[in-house]
């Protein structure tokens, strides 16, 4: 219990700050869409799209490897080996980016934008150099410097937005503090503000080098061939693992704009309100990423470990539960949280979506604690197996189902594929690394919830404040049944905490 009580405390850090760094991003949003034409916020989120792509290029699994090797090998040597893989990446990728920005800015269809690919190219340099010194955080545990350097990277971006978009724009344009006109003028270009998103987030992450100064500059050059080879036979399944659960996550948004039949509606507005609605998922992505954060060192560490199955089993059935609270949580609350995530009335008609692609997500989650197994055994070519049939099962899933459901297709289509990754990793891992789920308790956990949410679904009621006692009730009554089937574990920590407090 008391390695399992670090894996929560670790999460609820990493959790944290990761909570408010998204809720930070979500105060962006409006900045943006208040200053940008749908067009142009169109590009800055395309070109991210790649960027996604790219960072799983760039990192080429050295995160995960680090963790696998950093309790078999000395952990400085595999830190220096993948520090000095990272530095070649990166500065040889991102040199093509910029030496051939003109092209592929034309290749894109942004002609005369290089500076965009430029930014872009810097910035994936810079995040690829710092993401192994924020995996070596974790390793060491130091969780609060992780949340305070993420917490004050997230800060520094939203203050370089208001700066450049709102200030030095407004300033340029003759608004107000004229005096500071020759000032902001002869750098600032007004008629093109979409790179200045970019560079805010480069120069949002270059004081992170010295915030993670112990990590980043405590470092020296290694080279083993045998090492680079054991290294890069493990990753490569991850970086395909990678680019596949990238394609997972972004094709929905690729079907709905270029294959949704015409009768469901304009298919720009369409994929305006779905991006809106899926912003309800971040209350499960939140949960999901704290967690991995917290997990993946945790779970390397406990690799030896006798008991390393059965703390695994149990972790998994406390995520389900909290992620289960969490999708009932946000689904029995749409009534109001509609009006503090969706500015617009018109974002309601994809409300709909919120439930299965909540659920969706908590199975996205179920599988990767279920990865475990293959990092753990060294056996990550499964993952790449796995993410390639859930990139087919998506292609498949959208092009059969948005032409019946419409936008609910492709979230349906994202609840099918991380179900069907989720058994094919339980399936293979049972026979290579056997960890006793209690299938029936999670599985019940999940169903019940489903089923309350469906019975929440069926009731309206005039009164917002009915409404929300009344739904809120299932919430208890889920709570209530968790607490019944998990007295055995937690009237002891109960009990334990009263003593704590009594003394």
């Amino acid at each position: 219990m008391s390695s399992l009580r670090r894996l929560a405390s670790d999460t609820v850090w990493y959790g944290v700050s990761n909570i408010i760094s998204r809720f930070a991003n979500y105060l962006i949003t409006p900045i943006h869409t208040k200053i940008f034409l749908p067009k142009e916020y169109a590009i800055i989120g395309d070109l991210y799209i790649y960027v996604t792509f790219l960072n799983v290029i760039y990192t080429f699994g050295t995160e995960t490897s680090y963790f696998r090797y950093a309790n078999d090998i000395d952990e400085k040597k595999i830190y220096n080996q993948n520090f000095t893989s990272l530095l070649l990446y990166s500065f040889l990728l991102s040199g093509l980016i910029i030496t051939f920005s003109t092209p592929i800015t034309n290749f894109l269809g942004y002609p005369n934008k290089e500076k965009y690919v430029i930014y872009l190219g810097l910035l994936m340099a810079v995040d690829t150099l710092l993401s192994l010194p924020f995996a070596r955080v974790r390793q060491l545990k130091k969780n609060k410097l992780f949340g305070f350097a993420k917490l004050f990277n997230i800060g520094i971006y939203l203050f370089l937005n208001i700066f450049f978009l709102w200030f030095c724009n407004d300033i340029a344009q003759g608004k107000y503090l004229n005096f500071l006109q020759p000032i902001i003028t002869p750098w600032f270009n007004t008629k093109d503000l979409i790179g200045y998103v970019f560079l805010a987030q480069l120069l949002a992450n270059i004081p992170l080098f010295w915030l993670l100064r112990k990590e980043v500059f405590n470092y020296s050059f290694v080279w083993d061939k045998a090492l680079v080879k054991k290294v890069f036979i493990y990753s490569y399944p991850i970086t395909i693992l990678g680019l596949a659960g990238t394609l997972n996550s972004v094709a929905d948004r690729f079907f709905i704009k270029n294959y949704l039949p015409s009768h469901f509606g304009d298919r720009e507005h369409l994929l305006g309100v779905y991006f809106a609605c899926i912003k309800f998922s971040v209350f499960i992505l939140v949960l999901i990423q704290g967690y991995r954060f917290a997990a993946e060192p945790f779970f390397f560490s406990k690799a030896k470990d006798k008991n390393a199955p059965e703390l695994l089993a149990k972790a998994m059935e406390y995520f389900v539960i909290v992620a289960c609270f969490s999708v009932l949580a946000v689904s029995l609350n749409i009534d109001w949280l509609k009006f503090l995530l969706l500015g617009k009335r018109e974002y309601d008609a994809g409300l709909v979506i919120v439930p299965t692609f909540l659920f969706a997500n908590v199975l996205l989650g179920v599988y990767y604690n279920l990865t475990a197994w293959f990092k753990i055994s060294d056996k990550t070519y499964y993952g790449t197996y796995i993410s390639l049939i859930g990139a087919i099962i998506t292609i498949i899933g959208n092009l059969g189902l948005l032409p019946i459901f419409g936008i609910l297709g492709s979230s349906i289509a994202s609840l099918i594929t991380y179900s069907s990754m989720a058994f094919l990793c339980y399936y293979w891992g049972q026979k290579f690394y056997p960890i006793p789920y209690n299938l029936i308790k999670i599985l019940s956990y999940i169903a019940l919830s489903a089923i309350l949410v469906w019975i929440a679904s069926q009731v309206q009621f005039e009164s917002l404040w009915l409404s929300f006692f009344a739904k809120n009730t299932l919430n208890l009554i889920f709570l209530i049944l968790v607490f019944f089937l998990e007295r055995k574990t937690l009237l002891p920590l109960i009990n334990k905490i009263r003593g704590r407090v009594s003394l």
